[in-house]
């Protein structure tokens, strides 16, 4: 098990969103990030834009969560 898996490859992995999908939210916060915005999560871009839904960015969520090595 890899440790401390990025969201956006989890939710990949889930099949809950594509790679294009998940990229494209990636771009959005990039362009957040260059217009010096306040960050947004990516799981928050995804539910945002109805990619995923609440209940599916927790499962992923949980699922990241398992991945986490403690400290």
């Amino acid at each position: 098990m890899a440790a401390n898996r990025l969201l956006g490859e989890i939710i990949i992995e889930m099949g809950l969103a594509s790679r294009e999908l998940v990229v494209e939210c990636l771009t959005l916060q990039t362009e957040i990030h260059r217009k010096g915005l306040d960050p947004v999560p990516i799981g928050t871009l995804l539910v945002k834009t109805g990619y995923v839904s609440i209940e599916q960015l927790e499962k992923a969520l949980e699922k990241q969560a398992r991945y986490r090595l403690p400290n």
